[in-house]
């Protein structure tokens, strides 16, 4: 009876150890994408982090500065839609964005899709190192593979 109980105990510390969250700490980085292969990762339901973005809007380039450091020791790859470069017009990539990102209504907007749906979506406050860090690490974005 112990050694039934004993192998019970060991398996169970073994799958409690087996799915540990490791972070990944190389470089992470920006891939530029269009809302074309938006709309083809979401149909392949593909798991990614996306950011839609406008070179001219501040939150935009204050995101910008602060990945450019974070991303320097966590492994996050994040795909962004840079929307000057579209040619529909804003009304036109905000309802197609909306389509698969319902929650999109300001940049930058940010979310973390799997499965062909919105996961997550990081919150269009004030986002500082900590609540990125915090949202990287709820969805385990920089997990060792």
């Amino acid at each position: 009876m112990k050694k039934r109980w004993m192998s019970i105990f060991l398996c169970l510390m073994l799958l409690t150890g087996c799915s540990g969250y490791e972070r990944d700490d190389s470089p992470g980085y920006i891939t530029y994408i269009t809302l074309n292969d938006m709309k083809q990762m979401m149909e392949d339901k593909n798991e990614f982090v996306i950011a839609f973005t406008q070179s001219l809007c501040g939150y935009c380039q204050d995101f910008h500065k602060l990945f450019s450091e974070y991303s320097k020791n966590h492994h996050v790859i994040i795909y962004e839609v840079l929307l000057d470069n579209e040619s529909g017009t804003p009304n036109e990539n905000r309802k197609l964005i909306q389509e698969y990102f319902p929650g999109f209504d300001t940049t930058p907007g940010i979310f973390y899709a799997k499965d062909g749906k919105v996961y997550d979506q990081l919150s269009n406050v004030k986002i500082t190192e900590e609540v990125f860090d915090n949202w990287v690490q709820k969805n385990q974005l920089d997990g060792k593979e």
